[in-house]
């Protein structure tokens, strides 16, 4: 999850100094870049794109809530099975001082970090209310894809409609995962 967490903090990291937090990052990249690729998730940009451009939202809104919207509600259906929220719980457990080297000396991290770990499994991914909160929350800061306050409304209204499609595949979209990295069933 730190590719993703360095993302979310803005901070990166200079030194990873434990091979097996270093092999963690280089499956999570090969993962993204496999997951960003796939027929499934395609099909729900796709989806989007055409649903929300059709309602009079910008295109680059439109790419962004497909991508990113598509993911929050995967975490959301993936945070329904037990086995997922301990494996995600788990992993905020580990022990990783010592182990990185920030730009910002693990600052950002540590806070985030702590946020993490009190809020636990991330349920409210499930939520279209939630999902659009964050949603204008994260495209706030770039203009060419922020939510535009007339358009949050086409938005809020497509979401129910992209949580079904996502999570009705999101088998598929795991199968597909697996036979491009190798891991099978």
């Amino acid at each position: 999850m730190l590719p993703d967490f360095e993302t979310m903090i803005r901070v990166a990291v200079t030194e990873v100094r434990d091979a097996d937090i270093q092999r963690g990052i280089d499956l999570h990249h090969r993962t993204d870049e496999e997951f960003h690729r796939s027929p499934t998730f395609l099909a729900f940009c796709g989806h989007t794109l055409d649903e929300l451009t059709g309602a009079g939202v910008r295109r680059g809104t439109a790419r962004a809530v497909g991508h990113i919207g598509s993911e929050m509600f995967l975490d959301g259906w993936l945070a329904r099975e037990q086995a997922h929220i301990d494996a995600y719980l788990a992993a905020l457990e580990l022990e990783v001082e010592g182990l990185l080297g920030w730009q910002d000396d693990g600052h950002a991290f540590a806070k985030l970090h702590a946020r993490l770990t009190l809020w636990g499994a991330p349920r409210d991914y499930a939520e279209p209310s939630f999902v659009l909160a964050r949603l204008t929350d994260a495209l706030r800061r770039r203009p060419a894809l922020a939510l535009l306050a007339d358009q949050s409304a086409q938005v809020a209204e497509f979401l129910p409609s992209l949580q079904v499609m996502v999570e009705h595949d999101a088998p598929e979209l795991l199968n597909e995962l697996r036979d491009t990295l190798g891991f099978g069933d």
